[in-house]
């Protein structure tokens, strides 16, 4: 009876561990999913403060791509968001895969075909065998440099700006303003 029952629980708990395991990774995966989301939707929503000339350029040099690469994935109707994304995707494709994609076109291909089949980020890395954590991180770091970029453009904006309403010189400034002396104080009786 004893043995019986030992078999039970240990069968039980190797059923337990094989079918649990997927949905942990699963946890996993929709996590990172729902961090790309918002990433797309960050990068999607500093990008219309911006010029396109200067987003285009920020992610060629990120991507190490020619810029015509992201206008065509911007003329597919992507927002900068997926554009990131896609490349990120790509590169991390390059890298993981290179003898099945040994250049970002062979990637971004594969990707924009798995993309028209409807499928999502995270569905895609997986059957591309690859996790997403990775690309988001890529993703994060695309947006960050999106946004010095946007800062940089505002700074130069506004220094112009000033500049013009000065008429090109700067304010005459003086020196220090003068304080008045301070107070005699009365010497105290010791």
């Amino acid at each position: 009876m004893k043995q019986t029952t030992v078999k039970t629980v240990v069968s039980g708990l190797i059923l337990m561990l094989a079918l649990g395991t997927p949905f942990w990774a699963q946890a996993d995966d929709k996590k990172d999913e729902t961090n790309l989301e918002s990433v797309r939707k960050d990068i999607d929503k500093d990008a219309a403060a911006s010029k396109a000339e200067a987003r285009v350029q920020a992610l060629a040099a990120q991507y190490k791509v020619d810029p015509s690469v992201v206008q065509d994935l911007r003329a597919k109707k992507q927002g900068w968001g997926e554009t990131a994304i896609e490349l990120s995707m790509a590169q991390h494709l390059t890298q993981s895969n290179p003898k099945d994609y040994p250049t970002m076109t062979d990637a971004l291909n594969k990707i924009s075909a798995m993309r028209a089949d409807k499928m999502g980020w995270g569905k895609i890395a997986k059957d591309l065998g690859f996790k997403l954590g990775p690309v988001v991180s890529d993703a994060m770091h695309a947006r960050n440099e999106m946004r010095k970029e946007l800062r940089m453009e505002r700074s130069e904006k506004n220094e112009k700006h000033e500049r013009a309403e000065m008429g090109g010189e700067r304010p005459d400034r003086g020196g220090r303003p003068d304080r008045p002396n301070r107070p005699e104080h009365p010497e105290r009786p010791r």
